[in-house]
């Protein structure tokens, strides 16, 4: 009952504490979490109920029993043990790479025992300084969990409440080159980036006009709120039925003044006063 509590607990913490849209599902799955939470505790209990009462006598067993109640009994604190200094330390290690600059941004890459985890990657490519050259060192990465959403109940997602990936994270970087834009886009597990790809000015035209027909949502996201995005590629986005689609339009300068002009009288009343706002910043700024 204990363990099931505790991992129900730490559940609900996270759930909270994520920003995703989703996060709200987890209360679904919550009880089965707390039940193969609940399996491990049992046994590390009956384990170490086992060597008091042998201890005390109370009960006799064979050796090789006494032996292996002991290891269990130890091996549940150890790994916690273990679990939490090296949370603390990657706590500390994603604090410091938030406050790096270029240059030891690129020696942590290297040297920090942390490299390689996927929570401080996630930090080094949040981090404004990060430059072309260590971003395109993490594009390079061949690591499956470098595409996945990411949650933790320790303090290492900085800005990234909603777990984006690190590979998106990097796709969307400022300072990400166009080859490593063109080398994500190329990868096998590209549609998980998809749409940031599609939304980086920086994204060769090559890699987009894949998209210009497409009626992917991610995509369409993505290419209406690209400033580079072609003037009839914008116009047929105009008329999508998707109506985030529809408001990211309102916010991209390139969309053209005809196509505003149709999405203020979208049915959609924010896609009409984003559009309307935009009309009106523009014949402002003139």
């Amino acid at each position: 009952m204990l363990g099931a509590l505790v991992t129900a607990a730490l559940s609900v913490k996270g759930i909270f504490a994520s920003g995703s849209s989703t996060a709200a599902l987890g209360f679904i799955t919550l009880p089965l979490v707390a039940a193969l939470g609940a399996i491990p505790v049992a046994a590390w209990g009956a384990a170490l109920g086992h060597v008091v009462l042998r201890w005390r006598g109370a009960v006799q067993s064979p050796p090789l029993v006494m032996v292996a109640a002991l290891a269990v009994a130890a091996a549940l604190p150890v790994m916690v043990a273990v679990e939490i200094a090296r949370g603390l330390r990657l706590e500390a290690a994603v604090r410091e790479v938030r406050d790096m600059d270029v240059a030891q941004l690129g020696r942590a890459f290297t040297d920090s025992p942390f490299k390689r985890d996927r929570y401080f990657l996630a930090a080094l490519a949040q981090n404004p300084a990060a430059g072309a050259a260590v971003l395109e060192r993490v594009a390079g990465l061949r690591d499956p969990e470098l595409y996945e959403p990411m949650g933790s109940l320790w303090d290492v997602m900085g800005q990234n409440r909603k777990g984006i990936a690190v590979m998106r994270l990097v796709a969307r970087h400022p300072n990400t080159d166009a080859a490593t834009l063109a080398k994500l886009a190329a990868e096998p597990n590209a549609q998980v980036a998809v749409h940031e790809l599609a939304a980086n000015p920086k994204t060769p035209m090559p890699v987009l006009e894949r998209w210009f027909n497409s009626t992917d949502y991610l995509v369409e996201w993505g290419l209406a709120l690209n400033p580079i995005t072609p003037q009839r590629v914008l116009q047929r986005l105009a008329a999508s039925d998707n109506v985030h689609t529809r408001a990211n339009l309102t916010t991209n300068k390139a969309t053209p003044r005809e196509s505003l002009d149709r999405l203020a009288q979208d049915a959609d009343q924010n896609v009409a006063r984003s559009a309307k706002q935009a009309i009106e910043q523009r014949r402002r700024s003139r």
